[in-house]
């Protein structure tokens, strides 16, 4: 297929112009549940609004230019840890807080990760989109890479609809043929596609927007204003509204309500491909051509303007299409300006692509072979107890690997076997089980380091992951006495029906102000070091259970230089619920704290 480059570089530039424009119209109205008509800025802005729907896709564009092709879950989530900081709220903050602790993609989007449905990774679907024009399927390939760092199943399914919609629409412009190619890159059964299909039906049957989205929101109900259940049910509802108007869509975007700097970027980025030439100058002139980022995004080389930022797109989908043998050709000319790229670090042919939705594995390395550790359900190591973990090993090149591994972990860990001898032929995959055991009697620390250390055909390689350790908490029966220590998987778990007390002896190396966030779907106290701090009961979270350390209720506090004794009662009369608590910094939407140590009672 021959592209027309005018034709390919005005949609491109239509896309993040639409993108930047519906999601400045949005972002006065985010999080309002209301319906409230919108039909222009209020106020009119100077500039551009700095927004992560933009935020992130540069981010992710300046990984596939540093790491090269092929777009890789472990390029785009390394990159993360150099550019976003001080600020991570929900998903966001649960992948940062992962990698941190050396757990990667895909697991890092499922582990303590109670926002993996947000609409995180669906407002990063455009970039994938440009660089696979008219190929959706690889448009959603992409898109599931950057996706599974902070989401899972629908936050996962989300992305790869947009983006396929998005690639299909730079040779389509019928939004019902293009909402047919979305759905068909999502799976049969899953909750969004559900979604969509029940929307489609209640548009066709009823043609009132606000009737179906009290349907939308009977039907799909959620305590968080970022699902993308919600949202892209929102989004599909305006495209099917909007009678082929680019400043119908993005307005009824907004005036929806829930994410609506999302779901107008979203609307307005689809339009911007379909026609570029619909969007008026009255929407662009306010906000002009400069690229403006949020705060949190740090140590950026990115680009001042706009066209700028779409002309290294540009740059980069030609060298896409090359790589992946798309048998697509842009024909950019010789004088459109070149971006740096690195060479790419795997043949294209490699298994990289071929994991399962919600895998319990992280990919800890893409070069000189292909490193996935596969986890134990828990994902958390049990003390004194063996669990079962996997190194899966693929060998890319074009010879044979020979060699060893030896597994080192922290003192008073013991892994079994530690070590093993390597033999893999070229395009050959190999899985290596053994267990952990770590000794309960020792501190937890957040951090554990598994150390692999290889020699392949003579020269040494090491990489590293992260085995979390459960956290133990005395869990006491405050009407029958009863004492015994309860082993959390993780920063959430289930408080039994009843009247009980739990509690948690942490370390701090400092003294230090701390956010501590707890929420939960049944009532408590909050003690730290016998004060108490809060008391869900009186406070109008109540059991308005967002997991989140930027949502839920939390106490500004002083933590010391000492143990600390964490005690959470729940009153009597409830049924059996969920429980979290986690630590962050004091500032803004803050960044999580993972360096207390647990101790055992």
């Amino acid at each position: 297929m021959n592209f027309s480059f005018k034709d390919y570089e005005k949609k491109v530039f239509g896309c993040f112009v639409g993108k930047c424009v519906g999601g400045t119209l949005g972002i006065k109205r985010e999080g309002k549940r209301d319906y409230e008509k919108v039909t222009y800025y209020d106020p009119v802005p100077d500039k551009m609004l700095p927004n992560d729907d933009l935020d992130l896709q540069v981010v992710n564009l300046e990984a596939v230019l540093k790491h090269g092709l092929p777009v890789s879950r472990y390029a785009l989530s390394e990159n993360w840890k150099y550019h976003v900081a001080d600020t991570a709220p929900d998903e966001y903050g649960c992948s940062v807080s992962n990698h941190a602790l050396k757990i990667f993609a895909p697991l890092s989007g499922i582990f303590r990760n109670k926002m993996k449905a947000g609409m995180g990774g669906a407002i990063r679907s455009e970039l994938w989109a440009c660089l696979a024009p008219a190929n959706p399927t690889l448009a959603s390939t992409f898109a599931r890479e950057d996706a599974c760092n902070d989401h899972t199943d629908e936050g996962v399914h989300a992305e790869m609809f947009l983006s396929a919609v998005e690639s299909s629409a730079f040779i389509e412009k019928d939004l019902l043929k293009l909402i047919d190619t979305g759905l068909s890159v999502i799976p049969d059964g899953s909750k969004l596609k559900s979604a969509f299909l029940d929307t489609i039906k209640w548009w066709n049957n009823s043609g009132d927007i606000l009737a179906v989205r009290e349907l939308i929101l009977k039907n799909y109900p959620s305590d968080n204003w970022t699902d993308v259940t919600i949202n892209l049910s929102l989004i599909l509802l305006s495209l099917l509204s909007c009678e082929n108007s680019f400043d119908k869509a993005i307005c009824t975007a907004v005036s929806l309500g829930y994410d609506t700097d999302c779901t107008g970027a979203t609307v307005g980025s689809i339009f911007g491909i379909i026609n570029p030439d619909g969007i008026d100058d009255k929407w662009t002139s306010p906000i002009g051509n400069t690229l403006v980022l949020s705060a949190g995004v740090v140590n950026m080389h990115a680009k001042n303007t706009i066209d700028e930022f779409c002309n290294q797109i540009i740059s980069v989908a030609s060298e896409v299409q090359t790589y992946y043998n798309t048998g697509i050709s842009l024909n950019i000319p010789d004088s459109f300006p070149k971006t740096n790229l690195s060479k790419p670090h795997l043949k294209f042919g490699s298994k990289i692509y071929e994991w399962k939705d919600g895998a319990k594995e992280s990919l800890v390395a893409v070069n000189p072979f292909i490193l996935t550790l596969v986890y134990p359900n828990s994902v958390s190591a049990y003390p004194n107890t063996e669990s079962e973990y996997k190194l899966r090993i693929e060998n890319p090149s074009d010879t044979d690997m020979n060699g060893s591994v030896r597994l080192n972990l922290p003192d008073f860990w013991v892994a079994t076997p530690n070590s093993f001898e390597l033999s893999i032929k070229k395009g050959e995959t190999v899985e290596l089980p053994f267990t952990v055991n770590p000794d309960g009697k020792q501190k937890r620390m957040p951090l554990n380091i598994l150390a692999m250390q290889f020699t392949i055909n003579g020269l040494p390689f090491t990489f590293e992951s992260g085995l979390p350790i459960t956290y133990p908490w005395l869990k006491e029966n405050l009407v029958t006495g009863e004492k015994e220590i309860f082993e959390a998987d993780s920063v959430f778990f289930t408080v039994p029906e009843g009247k009980f007390r739990y509690t948690a002896k942490l370390f701090s190396p400092m003294i230090k102000d701390i956010r501590i966030h707890a929420s939960g779907e049944r009532h408590f106290k909050f003690f730290l070091n016998g004060e108490e701090l809060y008391d869900s009961s009186n406070s109008w979270y109540g059991t308005f259970y967002a997991p989140t350390f930027h949502r839920s209720g939390f106490m500004k506090t002083e933590i010391k230089r000492e143990y600390n004794i964490i005690e959470v009662e729940f009153v009597d009369g409830e049924p059996a619920g969920e429980f979290y608590m986690g630590f962050s910094t004091v500032n803004g939407c803050a960044v999580w704290i993972d360096t207390f140590e647990r101790h055992n009672f």
